[in-house]
């Protein structure tokens, strides 16, 4: 069976507030993905069998991610407007659609933003990374079959 992998060129990451419609993150160099862990609570006790330890799982978390931009003034000003009020933002990453697919899968999810300006050398690209704090269930939503 051939590959279905791709490039992430194409992909779309988008964010807003207040239930308002999600624009494209400016100058945005990368996706918006949450990697959720969840916490193992020990569970051991005295009859525990072998003398191995016992979990049992905890809550989960979708802990941070950071998104790679290009520096912007729009997309600074939107970032820190975010941070300076304590917004929670709505975030929306698409995927293009994979072989078989005629919609890409969605990834939405929604946190608390800090945008960081990178030093760079002279003559390098202004960069910005937008640390996303996640705040709440991410969904995972699958690509419509073609």
């Amino acid at each position: 069976m051939a590959t279905k992998q791709r490039i992430v060129y194409g992909a779309t990451s988008k964010w807003g507030a207040g239930g308002g419609s999600l624009t494209d993150i400016p100058e945005c160099k990368g996706i918006a993905v949450p990697t959720i862990e969840v916490e193992y609570q020990d569970a051991t006790h005295l009859q525990s069998p072998g003398g191995f330890r016992e979990y049992v799982p905890g809550l989960k978390d979708a802990g941070s991610i950071t998104i790679p931009c290009g520096y912007s003034s729009a997309g600074y000003a939107a970032a820190i407007g975010y941070m300076t009020n304590k917004t929670v933002v709505d975030f929306e990453t698409t995927m293009l659609p994979e072989e078989g697919q005629s919609t890409g899968d969605v990834f939405t999810f929604t946190g608390y933003v800090v945008p960081q300006l990178e030093t760079n050398e002279v003559g390098a690209i202004i960069a910005m990374n937008l640390v996303v704090r996640i705040s709440g269930q991410p969904t995972f939503t699958a690509g419509t079959a073609s």
